[in-house]
């Protein structure tokens, strides 16, 4: 990929992003207008349940399907993709097995009946086959319809949104019901793009199927390290200090979230351009302009920063209903907290590349337990604002530790001279 097309290429990632991000935040006037804290706290708790099937159901295989796009011919991607999808069905089995025998302590932790235990798994199972169509747009350098789609499902949401709980007046269950619609209908289509893109191959290749669990299992500690620190502490607040001050967290999450959806655009772009890169043995001088760019890349995001957080500030006075205006403390810390996500995410691509996923496994499941235990300390001495404190803690510790170990399996040249 050339820079044009590089810079191109983002900028469609960007737009379509920030524009698919701003749905939500056009909808918060509305939204925390007709909810209360107590409902986004419920919310919430079902966001994380299917986050946490997500672990189990989905494996990762989507970043197997990254990291292989360039290694595997057509007919034997198609073949490895339908694979995939096979154990992708089994594991959504084996989950909602697990989830039926335990759904009383489940439900009254979340607060959540057993009927919408069962319509997570169905999200999360939808998500997944979203996520393998996505991620071949991504992997193709096709940004545009990627963006369309994301936006179209956005779409559906927020409006079912906004006629069930002001026409209808839903309280929480209008949002949820929203997403279930959302996911489940897309998930159809996505297999619908699958199919007619040419990317199904139906053929079992024990080979495909050992090399995506060899993958993916490992993933487990990594993705529900993730879990943890995006959901864990909202588990601990809901749990130790109930509902509403979850729902303020939630808020609060939900504004500075918007630095995530920077990093994630600008990650789907450069993902498969380092990959296409790396498979072709770079010389010492590509790899110096790679550096370069990280550390570029690593400015800007404290800067933004530092633009973000005047910008909530504007949100609060204008924009947020008057009864979540205590979430409004907790912005300037998960910018933060995301600002090392960001970087995080551009050296966690050389342990994809190499495919040491066990390393990152143990890496990002110990900080993981890091940030639950700080989180558990912290929520209980200063409230909810702890668990803001335990997510910047964690997220730079798993960020140097990352960025350390990549060095090791995948040297590259961070201590270049600028003037060369």
């Amino acid at each position: 990929m050339s820079k044009k097309k590089l810079i191109l290429n983002s900028s469609i990632y960007l737009i379509g992003d920030l524009i698919n991000k701003a749905v939500p935040f056009l909808m918060l006037p509305i939204l925390t207008k007709y909810l209360t804290p107590t409902d986004y706290g419920i919310i919430s708790s079902f966001g994380a349940f299917v986050g946490f099937l997500s672990i189990f159901i989905g494996l990762s295989l989507h970043g197997a399907i990254n990291v292989n796009f360039f290694k595997f011919k057509h007919k034997d991607l198609k073949i490895y993709i339908v694979n995939a999808l096979i154990i992708l069905l089994f594991s959504t089995i084996i989950t909602s097995l697990i989830v039926f025998i335990f759904n009383n302590p489940i439900g009254d932790r979340l607060l959540l009946s057993k009927e919408w235990l069962y319509l997570a798994i169905l999200v999360a199972l939808s998500q997944f086959i979203t996520l393998f169509n996505t991620t071949l747009w991504i992997a193709n350098e096709q940004p545009k319809p990627y963006i369309i789609y994301q936006l179209s499902q956005m779409l559906l949401i927020s409006t079912l949104t906004i006629v069930l709980i002001i026409g209808y007046s839903f309280d929480w269950k209008g949002q949820v019901i929203s997403l279930i619609i959302g996911s489940i209908s897309f998930g159809f289509i996505s297999m619908q793009f699958l199919y007619k893109r040419d990317y199904l191959l139906f053929k079992y290749d024990k080979k495909s199927i050992k090399e995506l669990l060899n993958f993916g299992i490992p993933m487990i500690p990594h993705q529900l390290s993730g879990w943890i620190t995006s959901y864990g502490d909202k588990i601990l607040i809901i749990s130790i200090l109930g509902a509403s001050s979850t729902g303020l967290f939630s808020v609060g999450y939900q504004i500075a979230m918007i630095m995530s959806v920077l990093t994630s655009a600008f990650n789907k772009v450069w993902s498969p351009y380092l990959y296409n890169i790396l498979s072709n043995n770079p010389t010492i001088g590509k790899k110096q302009q790679i550096v370069k760019l990280t550390y570029i890349y690593f400015l800007a995001m404290i800067i933004l920063v530092g633009i973000l957080y005047l910008v909530s500030k504007f949100l609060f006075v204008y924009i947020i209903d008057d009864k979540f205006i205590q979430a409004e403390q907790f912005v300037i810390y998960i910018l933060i907290a995301n600002a090392f996500n960001g970087m995080y995410l551009m050296i966690v691509n050389y342990i994809f590349y190499i495919e040491k996923t066990s390393i990152l496994a143990y890496i990002t499941f110990s900080t993981s337990i890091i940030h639950l235990i700080l989180s558990y300390i912290f929520i209980y001495t200063f409230g909810a604002i702890g668990a803001t404190y335990s997510l910047v803690i964690s997220a730079f510790i798993n960020f140097i530790s990352v960025w350390y170990m990549s060095n090791i399996y995948y040297p590259m040249p961070w201590g270049i001279k600028w003037i060369s």
